[in-house]
């Protein structure tokens, strides 16, 4: 089972969201995966945004019971693959956990590299994470300021659906190109 974890700021929105499509695609596909969220805040025990929970239960994801929580170094060195919404939560993540920086990803970014290294498709697993990652110089700079993800709090409800639907995007991109999902 492939273990991964999303951050976010205050885990009330991208990050749950993340988390709750990359469980609906693995549930899609039949492929055990263990999806957590958390953030950069202490802001537990809140739950998810009402603007992420109303757009996510429109593709059949309920966050309605989803419970924030800060991110901790244990998290990060627990996951086989690890994913912050923007460059600021990257180094964030570095800094809390420096022997998992090569873990740690923008989402775009993560594809971008599954792309470069020719992962056979079907061949995606924990082992395989960690071949892609081993010897990987974590940048100084992570991925793209193309490759974050913004944050759609306080916006109109379109606001969290490209969200969302950027996010889907890539996670589909991302198991079709590698089979993991």
């Amino acid at each position: 089972m492939i273990r991964i974890l999303v951050v976010c700021t205050g885990n009330t929105c991208r990050s749950p969201m993340a988390a709750g499509l990359l469980a609906r695609l693995a549930e899609l596909r039949g492929v055990a995966l263990a999806a957590d969220s958390a953030g950069t805040l202490g802001w537990n025990e809140r739950g998810a945004s009402p603007g992420a929970v109303d757009v996510m239960a429109e593709v059949g994801v309920d966050l309605s019971a989803h419970r924030s929580r800060r991110v901790t170094a244990a998290d990060i060195t627990g996951a086989d693959l690890v994913l912050g919404m923007t460059r600021e939560h990257v180094w964030g993540l570095r800094a809390l956990a420096p022997g998992a920086a090569g873990r740690i990803f923008l989402p775009a970014e993560w594809v971008r590299t599954l792309k470069q290294q020719q992962v056979e498709r079907g061949a995606f697993s924990p082992e395989v994470v960690a071949g892609l990652v081993a010897d990987r110089v974590a940048p100084a700079v992570p991925g793209r300021a193309s490759d974050e993800v913004a944050d759609p709090a306080g916006h109109p409800h379109e606001v969290y659906r490209e969200t969302r639907d950027r996010l889907w995007s890539l996670f589909e991109t991302w198991a079709d190109r590698s089979g993991v999902l």
